[in-house]
């Protein structure tokens, strides 16, 4: 048992609060003869070298631990579909959170789909489960990694104080005249190329970053927020499988060149690299579990060399659509020697295609314009955060229970005097809070408090109803 990661944990309190399906899917479509035995053992294999595929995600006394799974992941040999392997759910609590399904299309026509949840795998993961697939299919010996966790990191101060002076709510954003707020369901797909410029000086990640805010400044936003997934990859999780990335938020306001604006991005990049290990959420604390950490998000990778498979000529579907979109508009980026492909997921219900196929042909058209001349002025759109319902007094409720409540916030929160209806958010609260709330409630009055309760009440006299009415 070892202790998960800050950013495991804020991702695993999310799903539970929401069930939002963090699946990461990709397929392998391979074509030849293919061994059906040979790839089955080779699957096995790069299962039993990553444990924490074969894991699962357990709260004690407030902390997350990475427990190994009752059953390992299984490799299925069988035929089905592959939408009906996305939409199989994933048990937290019992595991795997991975598996493989391998289908014969026809005698010569194989696809191998793998599913894993976000918390145990990232973008970089899909490389290296790759390579460690066609090593061990090619009849290579795979040595087990460690367990790639259980070390508590440490949240700086500066940390703190860049976020802290850095941090801004964006809970809409103006897409095509509109204002829209995310909210999570069944994913729909536009893929478009995009030829990049290329700017001296300025990596094809920040002039990608630059025209996705310049097309938010196009579309009436007075300020861009765009959240990135980043890596926390080092040289000691460089060839592991698991969850080494964090999103964090990128701001810019109107009137800049597309080359100003990458300028400006590429320094905040190198600002917040050094303390890229932090979630904002941990940092700032205040934020609420939240599916979107802003409206808009990216996520950008270079795409490695393809390993071989002996015998066998196979390609990627790299970005299929997981069980869930998040975002407005969640932008997956690969770039590698075939081009510069783009996968925009968006909820139909909150955006339809065909704005999100006018998006796509608005970013081309904002990459293909001088990178030297401000496209267009940007309108200033007036937009507000949804109004949060404050909690009221509570009848009928155990003053008894109102004041142990009470008391475990202000040991939680470090505080000497709190109001019973004070938002657990203003005062600072985050996932960690209330895991710590959750346990010693659990341990001293013998409930458990269900974690949606902290979102949807989250003060001292909405959690002792909760309390009260689960002890009653």
């Amino acid at each position: 048992m070892v202790l998960a990661s800050q950013a495991q944990h804020g991702m695993w309190i999310t799903e539970v609060m929401h069930g939002t399906g963090y699946h990461m899917p990709f397929a392998l479509w391979f074509d030849g003869p293919l061994d059906d035995r040979a790839m089955a053992a080779a699957c096995e294999a790069v299962l039993a070298r990553h444990p924490i595929l074969g894991s699962a995600f357990e709260e004690r006394d407030g902390d997350l631990h990475i427990v190994p799974a009752p059953a390992p992941p299984a490799v299925e040999v069988r035929s089905t579909l592959v939408a009906e392997e996305l939409a199989r759910p994933f048990d937290l609590a019992r595991g795997p959170l991975a598996r493989f399904t391998l289908t014969a299309v026809s005698p010569t026509r194989h696809v191998l789909l793998f599913v894993a949840h976000h918390l145990v795998f990232d973008g970089v993961s899909k490389d290296v489960l790759v390579a460690d697939l066609a090593r061990a299919y090619a009849g290579a010996t795979l040595t087990p990694r460690p367990m790639p966790y259980g070390q508590a990191v440490p949240i700086p101060p500066e940390a703190v104080d860049y976020w802290k002076e850095h941090w801004r709510e964006s809970p809409t954003v103006v897409i095509a005249g509109r204002p829209v707020a995310p909210r999570s369901g069944s994913p729909e797909t536009v893929d478009v190329a995009l030829d990049l410029p290329d700017l001296a000086g300025l990596s094809r990640f920040e002039v990608f970053l630059a025209a996705v805010h310049a097309l938010l400044h196009r579309y009436g936003n007075a300020e861009a927020a765009v959240a990135v997934a980043m890596s926390t990859r080092d040289e000691r999780t460089r060839d592991d499988i698991g969850m080494f990335a964090t999103e964090l938020p990128f701001y810019s306001a109107p009137g800049r060149t597309l080359r100003e604006l990458a300028t400006e991005l590429r320094a905040q990049v190198r600002e917040v690299n050094a303390f890229r290990n932090v979630p904002v959420a941990r940092a700032v604390g205040g934020i609420r579990p939240r599916t979107s950490l802003t409206p808009v998000s990216v996520s950008y990778r270079r795409r490695a060399p393809d390993p071989e498979f002996p015998g066998l000529a196979f390609r990627a579907d790299w970005q299929l659509a997981g069980g869930t979109v998040r975002s407005v508009l969640n932008l997956l980026a690969v770039d590698s020697p075939d081009g510069f492909r783009l996968s925009i997921q968006h909820n139909p219900e909150v955006v339809d295609r065909a704005t999100v196929e006018r998006v796509a042909a608005d970013l081309r058209e904002v990459l293909a314009a001088d990178p030297d001349q401000v496209p267009h002025a940007a309108v200033a759109v007036a937009t507000e955060a949804p109004a949060v319902a404050q909690a009221g007094a509570r009848d009928g409720v155990d003053p008894e229970v109102v004041e142990q409540v009470r008391q475990i916030w202000m040991e939680v929160l470090r505080l000497d005097e709190l109001g019973l209806e004070e938002d657990l958010y203003d005062l600072g609260g985050h996932s960690l809070t209330i895991t710590q709330i959750g346990a010693r409630i659990r341990k001293r009055l013998g409930v458990e408090v269900p974690f949606d309760v902290f979102l949807d009440d989250p003060t001292v006299t909405g959690v002792a109803a909760a309390v009260s009415e689960l002890r009653a």
